[in-house]
């Protein structure tokens, strides 16, 4: 289907759906906004018929420019739910607003963080900043050997406190989502190791 979408109202970027889910999409295109963005989306159906959405990019696609005739860059973006929009709304019910990074810079790095924890809903990560427990994170999973960028919002669910860091076990909010996402990367590298 075709999407437009902009920062703003006017809608001025276009693209294509796909990998369509209840939670969001991934859109074909070239004009790739930043993970985080915030965006205004329209998907035209059977021609005519317009649906309205407003997302945030949670996970970049970079095609280099010789391999664009046979992969499909794009970004996918994830769309706002009723709680998004009531921690806008009431601001004591906002998350902390803080960002926790994963970055796995190789294959086997990845793989042996899908097996091991990824792939079982959650995550374990450094920090030097301090968490409580079931608060809310934005976690971003850097993946540089796929061209990826990843941002999923997950729960404290322990606090280990060491020498001046905190070791804090996350549990994604929503898994099904970040379950697919991360499994697209793994079946990649699997199809990779293949004779």
């Amino acid at each position: 289907m075709r999407v437009r979408y902009s920062e703003t109202a006017d809608f001025s970027q276009q693209g294509f759906t796909a990998d369509v889910s209840a939670t969001g999409m991934f859109i074909q295109t070239s004009a790739i906004p930043k993970v985080g963005t915030r965006l205004h989306i329209e998907v035209t159906f059977d021609g005519e018929h317009k649906l309205f959405y407003e997302g945030v990019v949670a996970r970049q696609k970079i095609v280099a420019a010789e391999l664009r005739h046979v992969l499909k860059g794009g970004f996918g973006v994830r769309f706002l739910a009723g709680v998004d929009l009531l921690n806008e709304m009431v601001p004591h019910l906002r998350t902390s607003g803080t960002t926790v990074v994963l970055r796995y810079e190789t294959k086997a790095v990845f793989s042996e963080a899908w097996k091991g924890e990824l792939q079982r809903g959650g995550a374990f990560v450094w920090s030097e900043k301090a968490h409580t427990v079931n608060s809310t994170v934005a976690l971003e999973i850097d993946v540089p050997f796929a061209s990826q960028q990843l941002m999923f919002d997950a729960r404290v669910m322990h606090v280990v406190a060491e020498k001046g860091r905190h070791g804090l076990t996350l549990m994604f909010l929503d898994v099904p989502s970040v379950l697919s996402s991360l499994k697209a990367i793994a079946d990649g590298i699997s199809a990779e190791d293949q004779p």
